[in-house]
């Protein structure tokens, strides 16, 4: 007991000192619930952003009312400035739960959010909605309707086939598709212009291949022609007729889309990355006067490799290629000298024509 008065003697001290600590890690827990700051409500629709005009508002305004007094459902939009580093989900949320949409109760209350900045939109179903407005049929007006429209910055048109998909669903109906004008054109000259781009992107490493194969032959560098040049062109040819076909037909929707077109571009980018491995070796050749004796050396090498030992003997091959290796190289040996027979009794030579195993080593001071 006198030990455990010893220890909290100061306890008055350290309680003041860990008392603010301990209010500042709890407010650090409790900020990021509040990240978001929801306005307070300011009617049925709400736009931050500026995306919707008087006439637009007011439309919206009416087919909110006819959808509360015809299906039930407490609707809101809410056009944000920005989701203030938050993710859609939970700005979403805590909008809802600010709002407090829908009948106490009986909880029906339902809100279309979109940040146009982040190009983010959620649909937020209240629990007493759950029932007919479900995740799987949420997500369907959300690809079906609001994407397609909202890419073609018609918003206004998209949230009322929304809302008329709701109805239709709190009917016990199918979701209805979109009008008919809501189909996209077909741009002839944006799917030119595409494949086009594709072919002649596709084209760049096989040109600059051309240039350094007359770049080494004009210096001189005409053995360096292994192999038929003109695969790299029908190789890449095919590939910006291929890639040009999928960038051209889904490359419209990926302008506006930030998932598609950089999975085309990457699938593109690998296939043309491997191909081009074997035609890297000889555009070095080409450029590097190093490499091109390098390769010519291997080659040699390689040649005397395939013949027999008849033909080394008669061309007067001084090393064995079975015990040389491209990295080591070929290293003449020294003659043996004849003095080295002589001995002496008792006495032997140190300069008899010994080989060096290759062990030892080597060090640095």
């Amino acid at each position: 007991m006198n030990g455990a008065r010893l220890v909290w003697g100061g306890g008055p001290g350290l309680a003041r000192l860990l008392l603010p600590l301990l209010f500042l890690f709890l407010l650090g827990l409790a900020r990021p619930a509040a990240a978001f700051d929801a306005p307070a409500f300011q009617g049925d629709v709400l736009d931050e952003a500026g995306l919707l005009t008087d006439a637009e508002r007011q439309t919206l305004l009416e087919r909110i009312r006819r959808l509360r007094d015809e299906s039930g459902i407490w609707a809101a939009v809410y056009v944000a400035r920005g989701l203030q580093g938050e993710s859609i989900e939970a700005a979403a949320s805590v909008t809802f739960e600010k709002w407090r949409l829908g009948l106490a109760g009986k909880d029906n209350g339902l809100l279309v959010l979109i940040a146009p900045a982040e190009r983010r939109m959620r649909i937020e179903v209240g629990y007493g909605l759950e029932g007919f407005i479900t995740d799987a049929f949420s997500k369907r007006v959300i690809d079906e309707l609001y994407q397609p429209a909202f890419r073609e910055n018609r918003f206004a048109e998209g949230i009322m086939w929304g809302f008329q998909a709701m109805a239709n669903m709190a009917r016990g109906e199918d979701m209805a598709p979109p009008p008919s004008d809501a189909a996209v054109d077909f741009d002839g000259a944006a799917f030119v212009e595409a494949y086009l781009t594709t072919i002649g992107a596709n084209m760049v490493p096989p040109v600059l291949f051309l240039l350094a194969r007359r770049y080494g032959r004009a210096k001189g560098r005409t053995d360096a022609d292994e192999g038929d040049y003109k695969g790299i062109f029908i190789i890449f040819g095919f590939f910006g007729l291929f890639f040009g076909l999928f960038f051209a037909v889904f490359g419209l929707d990926g302008v506006s889309d930030p998932e598609a077109l950089p999975i085309l571009i990457g699938m593109n980018a690998l296939f043309a990355g491997v191909f081009s491995i074997p035609f890297l070796a000889k555009a070095r050749r080409y450029l590097s006067e190093a490499a091109f004796r390098r390769w010519r050396a291997e080659q040699r090498l390689m040649r005397m490799r395939r013949r027999s030992p008849e033909k080394r003997r008669m061309f007067g091959v001084w090393f064995d290629p079975s015990e040389v290796t491209v990295s080591r190289g070929g290293i003449k040996p020294e003659p043996r000298s004849s003095s080295g027979s002589s001995s002496s009794s008792g006495s032997s030579s140190s300069s008899g024509g010994g080989r060096s195993g290759g062990g030892g080593a080597s060090g640095s001071w």
